[in-house]
């Protein structure tokens, strides 16, 4: 069982987000485990969202400045101030359910070689609950093909110093990624509390789905290259799962073709495409 007397240090990177950071600062307030520090980490937030941080008067809060650094820097900023030895990352547009903390450290107490742990998620937005994700956790073999334990989670802070902290050149996301996957190859394992206790805010321009749709094979390659010792054990796995996404892929693109918004598109565009060929024909 946990010790009551564990110091957690919960790390809040922010960046203008005034609207949401007092629900995750409650968050950890309500948590059932008390002994706690918060460290915000404002990073180059815009005048409204500083105004709201500095009015904020909490005990075990701290808040810390810097320019905009990104998330890995803010994160490392305010571990490198925390005082306890587990680590909590929190965004500041999301939340965690009372126990987690609680949960987490009687979990991480059954095993010194434990890391991480996660939870399940509830994706939610301004409408309710959209999805429930019951991400696996696992060791590196699944870690080095997708990101199966999420970013927010609690951890020994020797895991933090093993894995070299958070990559500050991956400004455009996927850096908790690349950060579990350190962790692992340093030899810890990565636990998931088969709980939905962790609640995910979907945002349409939030930094996780702009790097799914603008940057997301650009930060595949990058942390495939930083890990490319890992192809020694692992090439034949990682070739499959690159197979395996091209299929997807094609299939994906071959259903596209038959659906009703496909058909109805291409209805619609052939009148006009077969008078751009007649228009074509007359100036040759």
């Amino acid at each position: 069982m946990s010790n009551l007397n564990d110091l957690v240090s919960v790390i809040i990177p922010c960046y203008n987000d005034h609207e949401y950071i007092h629900e995750a600062i409650n968050s950890i307030n309500n948590q059932t485990h008390k002994n706690v520090e918060i460290i915000i980490v404002d990073d180059g937030s815009d005048i409204k969202t500083k105004n709201i941080l500095k009015a904020i008067t909490q005990e075990n809060l701290t808040i810390l400045y810097q320019e905009n650094l990104g998330t890995s820097a803010a994160r490392n900023n305010g571990i490198n101030h925390a005082k306890g030895d587990y680590i909590l990352t929190l965004d500041a547009d999301d939340y965690f359910d009372p126990v987690f903390i609680s949960k987490a450290l009687n979990y991480i107490s059954i095993d010194k070689k434990i890391g991480i742990i996660s939870c399940w998620i509830k994706i939610f937005n301004d409408k309710g609950i959209v999805e429930m994700s019951k991400i696996p956790g696992g060791d590196l073999e699944t870690l080095i093909l997708f990101n199966s334990a999420s970013g927010n989670y609690l951890f020994r802070k020797k895991c933090w110093f093993d894995a070299g902290g958070y990559d500050e050149k991956m400004k455009k996301g996927y850096e908790d990624w690349e950060f579990n996957i350190s962790v692992a190859k340093a030899g810890w394992k990565t636990v998931i509390i088969e709980e939905y206790l962790f609640n995910y805010r979907k945002k349409n321009q939030s930094r996780n789905s702009q790097a799914n749709k603008f940057h997301k094979y650009e930060l595949y390659k990058y942390i495939y290259i930083k890990h490319k010792d890992l192809w020694n054990t692992y090439h034949e796995l990682m070739i499959e799962n690159l197979f395996s996404q091209m299929q997807a892929l094609e299939l994906g693109s071959h259903n596209l073709r038959k659906t009703i918004d496909y058909k109805l598109g291409k209805g619609i565009l052939t009148p006009y495409r077969f008078i751009k060929r007649v228009l074509l024909f007359y100036k040759k």
